[in-house]
């Protein structure tokens, strides 16, 4: 996946467009969950902290049973912890 590549290598703007992207698309697809934890990251990284909550936190919502969820609780965690 191009946005994976993007995050790796910390382009973040460009994979947080294309992970936007395939949520638009692919409203269905099992890799929703992952795209919006990545979103999640993303934000993360840009130190943009309200969206980078909302993100994570709707895959906690809507994605609750999945490794995606769990890895998203963490990170709500770790923003927490930091003060953010």
């Amino acid at each position: 996946m191009l946005a994976e590549s993007y995050y790796v290598t910390g382009e973040f703007e460009k994979a947080l467009a294309d992970f936007e992207r395939v949520i638009r698309e692919y409203p269905g697809a099992r890799k929703v969950p992952d795209a919006l934890l990545k979103m999640g990251y993303c934000n993360y990284e840009l130190g943009r902290w309200d969206q980078a909550r909302a993100a994570l936190t709707k895959v906690t919502e809507d994605h609750a049973d999945t490794t995606a969820a769990r890895l998203a609780d963490q990170r709500l965690k770790r923003i927490a912890e930091e003060g953010h």
